[in-house]
């Protein structure tokens, strides 16, 4: 109790010889769950602070911090320095700052002989002791050396703590707190914000709402508002703000000055309110829309979803900030889900949600309509029919507009445009179009793709291709063989058949097959046509061409006879080179005995038509075939081997 005596009659004697004014702005305002790393003192102007042991002041190498008691009733603090480098402290509850006595907890002890820094502050675990004088050391110091006894607290009590740098090294160092009580943050200076949602260009902000905000829980503080820091200082100013106050948006922010006193009328302190009036974007007076084409014909395209921001950026004055979102509820929400890539977001045509906000304040919600435009009709390929084109003596000659029509389907022509490249990239750039697309020649032998653009009125374009393969048409000279050899017909390009008869009627001859083998006289018909490539081609691409030739063999000689003894030789009546349509045998008496329709070739050895055979002698025939009717005689000799 002695020393608790002798410091309570130091601070008396201190409190008449010795005060001195903190100005407020000079004081870091600290609240909970804050460890402050502090370096080189904030003000170095106050050189009369003391403790209450000791009538040697603290240097002028200090920084000062004040904490308010929100809750709780035991408070500490510690101060740890990073380097074996000695610090004092002081701290005032409660204090007068514009008449500040000496301290009522402090330490001013010495380091010298500890091997380690030494922390100082308040301690739940010290009894009794209040102040440590200046340069004292164990023994000499409390229980713990460096920390006094801890504050018994209420709600609105205030502590300002001052840190003295003792040593010239500039070392940092650890500020702490503890105790069960929570700090009071509102004593940092708070912000208000509203939204000028009428766009009016001003709101009122309620005072005393925020009286009762920034408050302690017991409410024991008178609070008074001022536009001046000054006046907010001075106890007698009565210039006090009346509520509601309004703020523009021109003038936003204000600084409003909130002076706190304590119920014996004291200072407790001047906090700063910040009051905020944030505009609110405007969006253009029309719906808001992007469309894109549906270049592949998949219903769903890329969209960079940023492109609507040049027509909201023009109506603000302030760029604002954007987000975007599938659904409604989440753009109003502000969840985390928005849509992460704008500038390449795949989607047919749906509505999708903008939140638009200014500095990330005030976020409006609005709708964005994503269109994927079609043309109604698919880009395609055709292969342009060669028969379709105009022969010339170096190339074919293809109109290419005719093909318009098959490309659009059953839409009006007249709604699109049609412009023909021979290059994909300046279809695409539409750049170097043919300039006369209904004459467009190929020379012979070359392949080329056509590209046609179709485009509307919106500029949706696809690009469908014709393919041109310009060949020569087939032309064969007339055949004359000698002997009885028979001509082969060959296979004929895809497009080509060989026919009987002009104009693809008669019997259609195939290559390889008995068909190809032609005796005699015989004129055959090329016939071309796009069908045959492909029989579902549309009206454009239904063109035919024809051309002939004559075989001319000589007349091969008819057997004259037939020996069936299965000797191999001459065992049947061999009439193949004739083309054999209708077959008749005879005897001497004018009887039919054999006789065989279309596809004789070798059949007859001698037989009748129910197998008998017949007897040596000579037989009378009369046939029909591919080159007319024959008559005359046979002889059939049956002679043992």
């Amino acid at each position: 109790m002695k020393k608790v005596f002798t410091h309570l009659f130091l601070i008396l004697s201190f409190n008449l010889l010795y005060s001195q004014s903190i100005d407020p702005s000079h004081v870091i305002n600290l609240c909970s769950n804050q460890t402050v790393q502090g370096t080189t003192p904030t003000t170095n102007i106050y050189n009369n602070l003391y403790t209450s042991c000791s009538f040697q002041a603290l240097s002028s190498d200090i920084t000062l911090y004040y904490v308010e008691i929100e809750s709780g009733s035991t408070f500490t603090f510690t101060i740890t320095p990073s380097a074996s480098v000695d610090f004092d402290f002081a701290s005032w509850l409660n204090p007068n700052l514009f008449n500040l006595g000496p301290s009522d907890r402090g330490s001013q002890n010495t380091i010298l002989g500890t091997a380690i820094p030494l922390d100082i502050g308040l301690s739940m675990l010290e009894p009794l002791e209040l102040c440590e004088g200046a340069g004292v050391a164990p023994p000499n110091t409390a229980n713990i050396p460096g920390m006094v006894r801890w504050y018994d607290v209420v709600p609105g009590d205030g502590i300002l703590i001052a840190i003295d740098h003792w040593e010239s090294s500039v070392v940092s160092y650890d500020l702490s707190f503890g105790g069960d009580a929570v700090l009071n943050c509102s004593v940092i200076g708070k912000t208000y914000e509203v939204c000028d949602w009428d766009k009016d260009g001003k709101e009122s902000f309620d005072l005393n709402q925020i009286k009762d905000e920034i408050n302690n829980i017991n409410k024991t503080f008178t609070i008074d508002f001022f536009e001046l820091e000054s006046d907010a200082k001075t106890l007698t100013s009565n210039n006090i703000l009346s509520s509601p106050y309004e703020v523009s948006t021109g003038d936003s922010p204000v600084t409003i000055y909130a002076r706190f006193r304590r119920a014996n009328g004291l200072l407790a302190r001047v906090t700063e309110i910040n009051l905020i009036v944030n505009t609110v974007a405007e969006v253009p007076n029309y719906d808001l829309e992007l469309e894109v084409c549906d270049f592949d014909q998949t219903k769903d395209e890329y969209f960079d979803l940023t492109e609507i921001e040049s027509e909201i950026d023009v109506v603000n004055k302030t760029k604002p900030d954007y987000k975007y979102y599938e659904n409604q509820e989440d753009a109003l929400e502000g969840n985390e889900n928005n849509i992460s890539n704008p500038k390449n977001y795949l989607s047919r045509t749906k509505t999708i949600y903008i939140q638009i906000a200014i500095n990330e304040k005030c976020p409006i919600v609005v709708p964005l309509k994503l269109k994927v435009d079609t043309l109604g009709f698919p880009p395609s390929v055709i292969d342009y029919s060669e028969f379709c084109a105009v022969e010339t003596a170096d190339g074919l000659v293809y109109d290419l507009e005719k093909s318009i029509e098959y490309f659009i389907g059953e839409e009006d022509v007249n709604n699109y445009e049609f412009t023909f490249f021979n290059d994909r990239n300046n279809a695409i750039s539409k750049t170097n179009p043919i300039t006369e697309p209904n004459a467009y020649k190929v020379p012979f032998n070359t392949t080329e793709i056509v590209y046609l653009r179709i485009e509307n009125e919106r500029q949706c374009f696809i690009l469908s291709e014709l393919n041109l393969d310009s060949k020569r048409r087939i032309t064969l000279e007339d055949s004359y063989n000698i002997g009885c050899e028979p001509y082969i017909l060959q296979p004929l390009p895809v497009g080509y058949n060989y026919f009987t008869e002009p104009n693809g009627n008669g019997i259609r001859l195939k290559p390889y097959g008995p068909d190809a083998i032609i005796y005699g006289k015989r004129t055959i018909y090329i016939y071309g046509n796009s069908l045959f490539v492909n029989a579902e081609y549309p009206d454009f691409n239904q063109c035919t061409y024809e051309t002939q030739f004559t075989v001319y063999n000589n007349e091969c000689p008819i057997p004259k006879g037939i020996s069936p003894n299965n000797d191999g030789m001459n065992d049947s009546w061999d009439l193949t080179p004739f083309g054999i349509i209708k077959l008749s045998i005879y005897n001497r008496s004018g009887s039919l005995v054999f006789s065989y329709g279309e596809g004789y070739t070798n059949q007859w050895h001698g037989q009748t038509n129910n197998g008998s055979i017949l007897s040596s002698g000579t037989y009378f025939y009369s046939f029909e075939s591919i080159n007319g009717p024959k008559t005359g005689w046979v002889e059939v000799v049956f002679e043992v081997k």
